[in-house]
């Protein structure tokens, strides 16, 4: 195997880690490479380093690669990776460790890249803690993590089947405002406690929304919930297991993916307690299934199982039971592996699309494919300005004179000629 781009080195480690395969992790080492083993003792040469590797699989770990960067100068290469570390079945409960790492790489004769020397844990090993950042220390019934990269929230009101009160409402709003205000989380799930995902707004707290009017606004306060959610620029994944119906099934319609257990169910049952829903469960429901399918979820009310929605177009995948947290952790390695940018740029144009016409979508599309270039480097256009018509106007330069002389009265009369 052939390592053609530093950066994959890592990623290559993991994925033989997680697959055992010992004789392919010590070919990723030059045979003097040397190994700095998690107590700091290094270990030289292609013997040693097996019998870390060794040690490594004995623990049956799982490695999951978060980010790496690659600063390569002629036939040498400094790395650095972040990366989390699960041991045993490696469920999303499991025990584990996260870390980041330091490595140099040399470009061998073959063109590819080995390492030369490896420190898995020069930030130092530390017990697995997601941090939660400043202003989300207060919420009560659900909970919220960050892990890098990756941001997890929570429902927590298992003894009501992670139902949306009133409070958990409140909180999920201001949890969304964090995601969508951080430089630095990519990926988002949601998911709930206590083998279920959410059984919808808690009907006994309907009483409280008020009159008529206050139930419009606590509707629309939900709506712009679900929109701030589905138009968040980062990638949304919802964990379901056991129960998402009513305005649980209405947070995974609003996400990107949807993963569930086999023993997930799903419906809009609101129409057995004479209700309609509100946010999402005829609306983007219809756009997801057409408006055949959402009648048919909605008049009858039925709660279907998790291989249904796939069917139906509504989620994406069932798994066991016992492998949601696998699947989940398999997904967001490959998200975050991704040009970002052009994830964000593909979520937003598919999500435009969908609403317009197809000439105004394959503007979209257009448009996306210039910024794609400029991202990549193609960003000058011969007549463009390249920013010297804002730094002009900053300056008062003469290009701002120029123009501003030349436009500023230019056909401001009366259109038909007649004289003043």
């Amino acid at each position: 195997m052939v390592i053609n781009d530093p950066e994959d080195l890592h990623r290559s480690f993991a994925q033989l880690v997680n697959a055992k395969d010992l004789d392919g992790l010590v070919r990723l080492y030059e045979p003097r490479a040397t190994l700095v083993g998690p107590d700091g003792a290094q270990a030289s040469g292609s013997e040693a380093v097996r019998s870390q590797l060794q040690a490594l699989l004995a623990a049956e770990p799982k490695i999951t690669s978060l980010s790496s960067r690659a600063v390569i100068v002629g036939d040498i290469a400094l790395m650095s990776n972040r990366w989390r570390m699960s041991f045993g079945k490696g469920d999303d409960s499991s025990a584990g460790v996260e870390g980041t790492s330091a490595e140099v790489a040399r470009r061998q004769d073959d063109g590819g890249w080995r390492y030369v020397i490896d420190d898995p844990a020069s930030a130092a090993l530390a017990q697995k803690a997601r941090l939660a950042p400043e202003g989300a220390g207060a919420f009560e019934q659900m909970l919220y993590e960050e892990d890098g990269p990756l941001a997890r929230i929570t429902l927590k009101r298992p003894e009501r089947r992670n139902a949306l009160s009133m409070q958990l409402s409140q909180e999920l709003a201001r949890a969304l405002e964090i995601v969508r205000d951080s430089q630095s989380v990519k990926v988002l799930v949601i998911s709930g406690a206590g083998e279920t995902f959410c059984a919808g707004d808690d009907i006994t707290e309907m009483g409280a929304w008020g009159d008529a009017n206050g139930i419009v606004r606590r509707v629309r306060g939900y709506q712009r919930m679900a929109d701030e959610l589905a138009e968040l620029d980062k990638i949304t994944i919802a964990a379901v297991d056991g129960y998402a119906v009513g305005g649980g099934l209405e947070i995974t319609m609003a996400c990107d993916f949807v993963i569930a257990t086999e023993r997930a169910r799903w419906g809009m049952p609101e129409v057995d307690v004479g209700i309609t829903p509100g946010w999402g469960g005829t609306t983007r429901m219809a756009r997801l299934i057409g408006r055949r399918m959402a009648k048919e979820i909605n008049l009858l009310g039925a709660l279907h199982p998790a291989a249904r929605a796939v069917q139906l177009g509504l989620w994406n995948r069932v798994v066991p039971s016992e492998r949601l947290g696998e699947e989940l952790d398999a997904l967001v390695e490959v998200l975050l592996s991704k040009n970002q940018q052009a994830l964000r740029q593909l979520k937003f144009i598919i999500d435009r699309g969908v609403e317009a016409d197809l000439h105004t979508a394959q503007g979209f599309e257009a448009l996306s494919a210039g910024l794609t270039g400029a991202v990549n480097g193609a960003w000058q256009i011969a007549d463009a300005d390249q920013a010297k018509g804002i730094l002009s106007f900053i300056t008062d330069g003469e290009r701002w004179r120029e123009r501003r002389a030349l436009a500023r009265d230019f056909w401001t009369g009366d259109p038909s000629g007649a004289a003043s």
